[in-house]
């Protein structure tokens, strides 16, 4: 089988979209029972991909950015979009010999076969999470995907039920795979946690951390506040680390951590590079994740298998994904979580009980798992 992988989600800062992409770009070629890879980035199609050599996408003009959200959707942005994408697929018709695969909720109408992975579906339930552009075109790309691919992925059973109901579909036109944990985020001895104190000031075993877009969806607001009802003396002994890039509408919020960290209690790192982050992981004390809606919860997949205990939203996803091995409350309620986050700092016997069975639990997810099980679909497809 041959495949044309898009990997135009692949972009610094590197999203949790763009990381599936990315993991699959790798383990495809290798896998058992395809014959060749090609890579969609940008329009162009590309013989070979290398993901670790990208630079930072151009930054987008503040007069583009200002104009966009003042267009009408369905006189002008939708067509234009619809336009494009036609006039992609024609270009691409040298290329139905190949299974075009696009893990990033669309794709053209190509002439050949089709899949289709859909990470979420937040833009119908909880539209206000969003930007009104964002809503608009995800909602148009996934009606799309729906009415033309041939099979659809999703991250997670919970993603997959939604997509049966929302849509009513036959249930074989949608499989449920879930995603991979790198190796790399893996338990830390004490020396490869130096690099922590040094680059970023932070003790080994002694902070909160919370990895993720800052966004409404991500309810950074709601762990603020519950982080702010535990005691002093546990807020000064673990600061509460956030790390992600600024997302949309958290002006409000950026401002609310700017008057946190005067205190030292909150430290906000903005975007980490890829390199630093499975010790930023593995020297954490609790990873909290009380998001409001999740298609998967990578990050706390990552945090299990760093060895790190996990509170988090017991909301969506995550039940699926944690089966048991977290501290899981109400993301809409705050004592709720503030009672986890001191339970996870302080109670040592679950401490060391959640950490095996994070470790276990996390064990079983893997890229390669990922790969072999979309290499499935492929397979069925052509069969």
């Amino acid at each position: 089988m041959k495949v044309l992988l898009d990997v135009s989600s692949v972009t610094l800062p590197l999203s949790g979209i763009g990381r599936y992409a990315m993991e699959l770009a790798r383990h495809l070629p290798r896998a058992e029972g395809i014959s060749g890879v090609k890579y969609l980035r940008g329009g162009e199609v590309l013989s070979d991909f290398d993901a670790d050599s990208l630079l930072p996408p151009v930054p987008v003009s503040r007069l583009r950015g200002w104009i966009k959200p003042l267009l009408p959707y369905r006189a002008v942005l939708g067509p234009w979009r619809r336009h494009k994408a036609l006039a992609l697929a024609r270009r691409l018709g040298e290329y139905q010999d190949h299974i075009y695969y696009a893990p990033n909720f669309s794709a053209p109408p190509v002439s050949g076969l089709s899949v289709v992975t859909l990470h979420d579906l937040s833009v119908f339930h909880f539209p206000d999470f969003h930007p009104r552009d964002r809503v608009n075109y995800l909602r148009d790309q996934i009606h799309n995907s729906v009415a033309n691919a041939d099979r659809l992925i999703t991250d997670s059973g919970f993603v997959r039920d939604e997509l049966l109901q929302l849509f009513q579909l036959p249930d074989e036109r949608v499989t449920a795979i879930p995603l991979g944990v790198n190796d790399c985020f893996r338990p830390h001895a004490a020396a490869q946690l130096a690099q922590l104190q040094t680059r970023y000031g932070l003790r080994p075993g002694g902070y909160v951390l919370s990895v993720g877009t800052i966004e409404p969806r991500k309810n950074l607001a709601g762990l603020l506040r519950a982080y702010a009802r535990l005691a002093p003396a546990l807020r000064k002994r673990y600061p509460l680390v956030i790390a992600g890039a600024y997302g949309w509408n958290s002006g409000a919020l950026m401002e609310e951590m700017r008057r946190l960290r005067q205190g030292g209690e909150v430290i906000y790192l903005d975007y980490v590079p890829e390199e630093d982050l499975p010790a930023l992981y593995a020297g954490a004390a609790v990873f909290a994740y009380f998001s409001f809606y999740e298609g998967f919860g990578l990050p706390v997949l990552e945090a299990m298998s760093s060895g790190v205990p996990v509170a988090c939203a017991a909301s969506s996803a995550l039940p699926e994904l944690c089966a048991g091995s977290a501290l899981q409350v109400d993301p809409h309620d705050v004592d709720a979580m503030a009672a986890a986050l001191e339970r996870a700092l302080e109670d040592d016997s679950w401490r060391a009980t959640a950490i095996g069975w994070g470790l276990e639990r996390s064990a079983g997810f893997t890229w390669q798992r990922t790969t072999a099980a979309v290499v499935d679909v492929f397979r069925e497809l052509v069969a």
